[in-house]
């Protein structure tokens, strides 16, 4: 009851903010004597994307109102600044900006629309003006989608900028763009120009708006993933069996995420940082003992389950400190979910047969709240499972895999993401293709026979 109260006042809350964009929105066109259908278009595609689609990752009313009220501003800045031609309003630029941000092509097409559209209708209802920038802008979508390197958006941009030059010059001219002697030279530099200089702003701008949507995007992925970074590091020197274990993760949820087109990236990244908290008591995980001892032997199961399950809050604090994106720390706190702490709850259970243990022993979740957390969350179990196989075959492979998932969807694990039951098959395949390249057989090798001997 609680979180639907929390929830039900976050959605009031933010869906307050866009109705308040859309007032602040009216009194700026109206200032200014614009058409009021770019306003009435965004509404509707705002409506379309959030209540009839439910497109995944699309952003909140909060969101989408900054978003807007930026890109109007801005575009009356370009439009009515007496130097600057109404095709340098930089649609160019944001549809690079959205797609980066929140990594979805449909929302971008939706903002294009209705940015090009504020265009055409700032300059006088010009069509040809809203077609170029919309077209522009599609192509800077498509082609800056899930991009992995700063030199790619630059170019985006320009490739963008040629685009919408040659359709604003052949709807203005109503001719061939092959005629060199009726080129227009000067819209040619204002196009390219305008795609150049917007995936410049847009790179150094694009940190900010990380913070601001508290989203991260490939490039800052990228960034992350270089073990260098102080916590991969630490992880790599006090923890090496963990940091051995995430590697394996990472690579079973990348190819597992590239199966259902999710975000690869993400998935591997947040395997690699998923279980940095282990490396504060990094004895007291298996993993991490080069000789077997029971260092658990002497503590109670209630004490066990406490340090094992404080690996996720000491992992959220870490990772706060070090100011990683939000996104990376739901994988920390998500990667287990609510399931059982389950070697000492059978534990407890024989010590103590009578008693309810089951709330007490699970982890404090929440559960996964998007598709790269869940597949990190299975890779994890699957991972770990795995090293216990005493003849890892690819039949006690697929067995082990199918148990897995089959017990975290019926567990309820699964609930909170938009997984469907053939993502789910599709992981699972790509899990027992991964563990059986993983685990390959080889053939045995001949020993050399000395030079002396064989002669």
């Amino acid at each position: 009851m609680k979180i639907f109260i929390k929830k039900s006042k976050a959605y009031i809350g933010s869906l307050a903010v866009g109705i308040l964009f859309v007032i602040f929105a009216g009194i700026i066109f109206f200032l200014y004597s614009i058409d009021f259908s770019p306003l009435i278009l965004g509404v509707a595609l705002v409506l379309y994307g959030r209540i009839l689609r439910k497109i995944e990752k699309f952003p909140s009313y909060i969101d989408l109102s900054l978003l807007a009220a930026f890109a109007i501003l801005i575009s009356l800045l370009v439009a009515v600044h007496s130097k600057i031609s109404a095709y340098g309003i930089p649609a160019i630029g944001f549809a690079i900006l959205v797609t980066l941000l929140f990594d979805n092509l449909e929302f971008s097409l939706l903002f294009a629309l209705f940015i090009s559209f504020l265009g055409g209708s700032i300059d006088g209802a010009n069509f040809n003006l809203g077609v170029s920038l919309f077209m522009g802008s599609l192509v800077a979508a498509c082609i800056s989608y899930r991009i992995r390197r700063r030199f790619q958006v630059i170019k985006a941009g320009i490739l963008a900028g040629v685009v919408q030059f040659l359709i604003a010059f052949l709807m203005e001219r109503e001719q061939s763009f092959f005629v060199l002697n009726n080129l227009d030279f000067n819209l040619f530099k204002i196009c390219i120009s305008n795609g150049f200089i917007s995936s410049i702003v847009v790179l150094g701008l694009l940190p900010i708006f990380e913070y601001i949507f508290k989203v991260v995007t490939n490039i800052s992925l990228l960034e992350l993933s270089d073990f260098n970074h102080p916590l991969l590091r630490r992880l790599i020197l006090e923890a090496p069996g963990t940091y051995q274990h995430s590697l394996v993760v990472a690579n079973l949820s990348e190819a597992a995420a590239e199966t259902i087109n999710a975000n690869s990236l993400l998935a591997r990244v947040g395997a690699y940082y998923h279980d940095i908290g282990k490396m504060l008591k990094p004895n007291y995980f298996v993993e991490n003992l080069v000789t077997y001892r029971d260092v658990h032997k002497d503590l109670k199961p209630s004490m066990s389950k406490l340090i094992i399950v404080n690996h996720v809050k000491e992992g959220v604090e870490l990772a706060k400190k070090h100011r990683l994106n939000p996104k990376i720390v739901d994988f920390v706190t998500q990667h287990h979910g609510r399931s059982l702490v389950y070697y000492f709850y059978q534990k407890a259970k024989e010590h103590e047969p009578g008693a309810e243990h089951e709330e007490e022993y699970r982890y404090p979740g929440p559960r996964p709240q998007s598709k790269e957390t869940a597949i990190v969350l299975l890779a994890d179990t699957i991972e770990a499972l795995s090293r216990t196989l005493d003849e890892p075959t690819p039949s006690r492979i697929e067995e082990m895999v199918r148990d897995v998932v089959k017990k975290r969807f019926m567990e309820g694990e699964l609930d909170e993401t938009n997984l469907t039951l053939k993502d789910l098959e599709k992981i699972t395949q790509s899990f027992i293709r991964t563990l059986c390249a993983i685990f390959h057989t080889r053939i045995n090798y001949p020993k050399e026979e000395s030079r002396e001997k064989s002669k």
